[in-house]
């Protein structure tokens, strides 16, 4: 008995030890959790998206969250482990995923994950780089669409950019050019999914002197013939001495001729930026103009404006007048014309006097117009419209526009700076109520009211007033100042036949937010605005003279001396009528209080080429008028823009307004 039940206790004890019972209780240890999914598939903007998330381990139930990062845009990861919902925006998100089992102490994990999101096909978007200038500054951006941003460009080295350019990963092609030249180059934009698109594009190198840089430009060009009044508009793409391009021009005596060839042209630099411009047109048929090319135009293709004359009649006898030409970045699509417009147009009607025309609009982006209000002024006439309506089109750099009101079609052609800004001429023949104008349609920006007019801002105009039975330029230069609440003073200079004496006046103002048309009151015939954005609008006046012109905003102040300093190249802004001067010129004030200028003109008297004048000098007021001195007697004052950008009345070759920019 003894011995069985020693026998049992050792078994027992036995038991004890393999079971565990001198350590404690417990069973198995758990397996540990490991997230299967390491990569996931690519995601498409705008379309449903579902994948889901897997793991073994632990208990088997788990729950899933995002425990670092997030999701891109639109997605979520529910506790089931399920990444669903719909993308809203391309690119690479990283992110980090945590899934933890149901026991007590439970088990946990967590993998590092990627997620693109495709915006569809990758594609080089960019517009053909513009040309550059041997030791001019070049910089221009390179984009692209689709894929998975970010994006990383390069270059090949079989075809590589010019020397003295880089460019850099981010798209950026920069630098100074060294070596003149047509270049073919390879860029490639590859995408964060390793996705990669090739483009091979154009880049000319001018030599150094060149007035122009290649690229694309519109023109607009107004003035008189031996066969009256005549506006010019078009657009032509410059490679070199290469030129493709198109032209319609407006002849108050004989109609209008659209759509016409530019086949060739020769850009001969000159000094200080006054060069000459000339066009093959058909057959052997040439224009020569002369033109003043701030330096930004050349260094960096901005949004500044190349001025032209004609200047290829030395009897005085031919077409003669004044245009500018800007950097074009047009869109060969209608729907790109969209919103709200304000448009500026002046020339002559019938019977050659002065006329001119400001208004607003609606595009739907579809080729219909809906206007607001426009106004017209003929000869001291007003005429307001309250309502009309037009259509327009748009075929690669040209387009056409019909506006209709009280019952009669008008029909115009324009040729795009931009999609926000059109250079337009009338392509009717004049006639009775039909008079031949050019001028800007411009996109209007902003939330428009009374507080749109605050602070100061450049006012300039030019109409034709009747000077002893003819008509003489008459020019409008001044300083505006508003409050932003309906009050506003202007202090302003005019010359008709001569300078006046300084004039101002105080007034109201009052904005109609859908039009942006600006109603003043003041003694005499108020002016009426059209609004662009803060403080510029296109300005109709109420006078006889048919006066029209920009407001400009106004910065720099307080203006000394040393505001007004380096190298301003501009000329006249065009009015029509053949007792008007024409004139391309350099001013170099050197921010002392001394002025030199270089000047090509075209008149009644013929062209003057070359033409200098030093010794002047010159003293800024605190509003940024600038009156002249020089030993000719002419008079000059300048009004500042910016410090970069000045506006000048001159009573030269009996006035004219001008425009000049560094």
């Amino acid at each position: 008995m003894r011995l069985r039940l020693l026998s049992l206790t050792c078994g027992l004890a036995i038991y004890a030890s393999v079971t565990g019972c001198s350590g404690g209780g417990g069973g198995n240890p758990p397996t540990p959790i490991t997230i299967t999914t390491t990569t996931i598939g690519q995601a498409t903007i705008k379309t449903a998206y579902n994948t889901t998330l897997a793991a073994t381990g632990g208990s088997g139930t788990y729950t899933w969250s995002v425990s670092s990062g997030t999701l891109p845009a639109g997605l979520a990861l529910s506790t089931a482990g399920v990444i669903s919902g719909t993308p809203t925006a391309a690119g690479l998100t990283k992110f980090t995923v945590q899934v933890e089992d149901s026991e007590t102490s439970p088990e946990m994990a967590t993998q590092p994950l990627n997620l693109a999101v495709s915006g569809g096909a990758l594609t080089i978007t960019s517009t053909p780089p513009p040309g550059g200038q041997v030791g001019g500054g070049y910089s221009f951006d390179l984009t692209a669409t689709g894929g998975v941003p970010p994006y990383t460009w390069a270059g090949d080295t079989s075809n590589p950019i010019p020397p003295g350019l880089t460019l850099s990963s981010n798209g950026t092609i920069s630098g100074t050019p060294t070596t003149a030249g047509k270049y073919s180059v390879d860029l490639s934009v590859t995408d964060s999914a390793n996705n990669t698109v090739t483009q091979n594009v154009s880049i000319a190198i001018s030599p150094s002197g060149a007035s122009l840089p290649n690229g694309t430009y519109a023109f607009e060009f107004s003035g008189t013939g031996p066969n009256g009044a005549v506006a010019i508009n078009g657009a032509f793409l410059l490679q070199g001495q290469t030129v493709t391009g198109g032209y319609d021009e407006n002849i108050a005596s004989t109609g209008a001729q659209v759509s016409q060839n530019i086949s060739g042209v020769t850009v001969t630099p000159g000094t200080g930026g006054l060069s000459q411009l000339k066009f093959q047109l058909a057959g052997t048929s040439t224009v020569t103009f002369a033109l003043a090319t701030p330096a930004s135009i050349v260094t960096t293709g901005n949004d500044s404006s190349v001025r032209i004359i004609e200047f290829d009649d030395a009897s005085g006898s031919g077409t003669r007048g004044s245009g500018f030409l800007k950097v074009s970045n047009p869109s060969p699509n209608a729907s790109a014309i969209v919103n709200n417009y304000a448009f500026s147009l002046s020339g002559v009607d019938s019977s050659a006097n002065p006329v001119a025309l400001v208004g607003s609009f609606k595009a739907d982006g579809a080729g219909h117009i809906t206007g607001y209000t426009a106004d017209e002024n003929d000869n001291g006439t007003a005429t307001p419209v309250t309502s009309f309506t037009g259509t327009y089109d748009v075929n690669v750099l040209r387009g056409t526009i019909q506006f209709t009101w009280n019952s009669t079609t008008y029909n115009f052609s324009f040729y795009e700076v931009a999609p926000s800004e059109l250079y337009v001429i009338s392509v009717d023949k004049v006639g009775s109520n039909v008079p031949l104008i050019s001028g800007v349609v411009e996109q209007q920006t902003g939330t428009l009211s009374n507080a749109s007019l605050s602070g100061s801002a450049v006012l300039g105009m030019k109409g034709l007033a009747s000077l002893s039975g003819a008509l003489a330029p008459d020019i409008t230069l001044g300083v505006a100042t508003f409050n932003g609440t309906g009050g506003l003073t202007l202090a302003y200079d005019e010359y008709k036949g001569q300078l006046l004496s300084p004039q101002s006046f105080t007034g109201t103002y009052s904005v109609t937010a859908a039009s942006g048309r600006v109603a003043l009151t003041s003694s005499g015939t108020p002016a009426i605005l059209y609004l662009l954005d803060t403080n510029e609008a296109f300005v109709l006046g109420g006078d006889t003279s048919a006066s029209s012109g920009l407001l400009q905003p106004q910065s720099g102040s307080p203006f000394t001396n040393s505001s007004f300093k380096g190298n301003y190249l501009g000329g006249s802004i065009a009015l029509d009528n053949a007792s008007v001067l024409n004139e391309v010129e350099l001013a170099v004030p050197d921010g002392n209080g001394n002025i030199a200028f270089s000047y090509n003109s075209s008149g009644p008297k013929g062209l003057a080429s070359n033409q200098t004048l030093t010794g002047a000098t010159y003293s800024v007021g605190s509003n940024g008028r600038t009156p002249v001195t020089a030993s000719d007697g002419t008079t000059r004052v300048f009004y500042i823009v910016s410090p970069t950008k000045a506006l000048l009345l001159s009573g030269e070759g009996g006035g004219y307004l001008g425009s000049l920019e560094q």
